[in-house]
């Protein structure tokens, strides 16, 4: 008995120390579910380079849960898991085919969408606009998987990354849908007929141009100096006009009404560009560009004068005399515009030879030698 007895002892100490091992599968779940990531990713790996679990959805599956939640949780330390999460996700998703995981595979979908794009606005936060834009695309590109609709914000993301990153196609790509569900943000038009012009697709820059001044009447002053300036380029001085008559309508900006004046000067609509220069100084004095053009305009209109008038001297002396006071209104009219674009503008021998003339018709003698001076000193 007592020899039996410790056989029976011995057998029980024998069964009761036995270490059964367990599967990679098995320890990826136990890693996990204990919230071991670290390990729980090297389990899986070892359970995905098993031939056995070449085909198992599964097993992608818990990969790609694995890397995503390290990428989640420290993407700085872990920056690749989140492509081996989506690389994984789109293996499992294809051998699939019974949809024996559609629920956690659609799941695990939309947590790598969302892990993409927090990452996309990180990299756009941090001025990596090229780095951002693949991951906009990525989340959009499971959306599009997942055919659930338009995230039109995160298309925007993706469209202002592109433009950042200089990427025309891509601007067109992402920024057209915006364009076509009429999307209120005004950037989307003018980026989209940017890319479009630099495409040399000038017609479609004018469409975009236009939807978008009629969507944002209040606020498409970029809009507006845009078209104007394509139509120009393109020599259509009168398209040019009416929307410039539109844009100095809405807006009191020198610049529009400084190409307003440049565009009337071009047609020989002298009095028109004379007002639109005088407008464009109103609402900004230091504007030197309408300040040189409007002085010579008036300089040049003086001369004329004073050649009429000469040209009545003896023979309307009415006449002479309103040309003689037209002469000398404009000529003085002239002389603080031009002296301003020199200050600007020091080395501009045009509006140097002009303030001299100007300075000896009006007996300015102090300025008219200083002003010599420095001309004989230009180069």
């Amino acid at each position: 008995m007592i020899k039996r007895d410790f056989y029976i002892f011995f057998l029980f100490y024998l069964v009761s120390n036995v270490t059964f091992s367990q599967t990679p599968l098995e320890n990826f779940q136990k890693y996990y579910n204990s919230g071991d990531y670290i390990n729980a990713k090297k389990e899986i790996e070892i359970a995905s380079s098993e031939p056995d679990n070449a085909k198992n959805p599964k097993v992608w599956l818990n990969r790609s849960e694995a890397n995503s939640m390290l990428f989640s949780i420290n993407p700085t330390e872990n920056p690749s898991s989140i492509e081996i999460a989506y690389m994984s996700i789109m293996k499992a998703n294809f051998l699939d085919s019974n949809k024996e995981f559609g629920k956690q595979i659609v799941e695990q979908l939309n947590f790598i969408s969302q892990l993409y794009y927090k990452k996309g606005a990180s990299d756009f936060n941090n001025k990596k606009h090229t780095i951002a834009l693949i991951s906009f695309e990525r989340s959009i590109e499971i959306d599009n998987l997942m055919k659930t609709a338009n995230d039109t914000d995160k298309i925007y993301n993706a469209g202002l990354a592109a433009s950042l990153s200089n990427n025309n196609e891509k601007i067109i790509k992402y920024f057209l849908i915006l364009y076509n569900y009429n999307y209120k943000k005004i950037e989307v038009y003018n980026y989209l007929a940017e890319a479009y012009k630099s495409d040399k697709k000038n017609l479609q820059a004018i469409d975009v141009l236009k939807k978008g001044i009629n969507l944002f009447p209040n606020n498409s002053y970029i809009l507006v100096v845009n078209i104007v300036k394509l139509f120009l380029n393109m020599g259509l001085a009168n398209d040019a006009l009416e929307y410039l008559k539109i844009g100095t309508n809405l807006y009191q900006k020198d610049d529009l009404f400084y190409l307003q004046g440049s565009l009337y000067f071009q047609l020989k609509q002298d009095n028109n560009a004379i007002q639109s220069f005088r407008k464009a100084i109103e609402i900004n004095p230091n504007n030197s560009d309408a300040a040189y053009n409007l002085g010579i305009m008036l300089y040049n209109s003086s001369i004329n004068h004073l050649k009429t008038a000469d040209s009545f001297l003896n023979s309307k002396p009415d006449k002479y005399k309103s040309e003689k006071e037209l002469f000398l209104s404009e000529i003085k009219e002239a002389a603080p515009l031009l002296e301003k674009a020199l200050e600007q503008d020091s080395s501009n021998k045009n509006t140097m030879i002009c303030l001299l003339d100007i300075y000896k018709r009006l007996q300015r003698k102090k300025q008219y030698d200083m002003l010599k001076i420095l001309l004989s000193s230009t180069k």
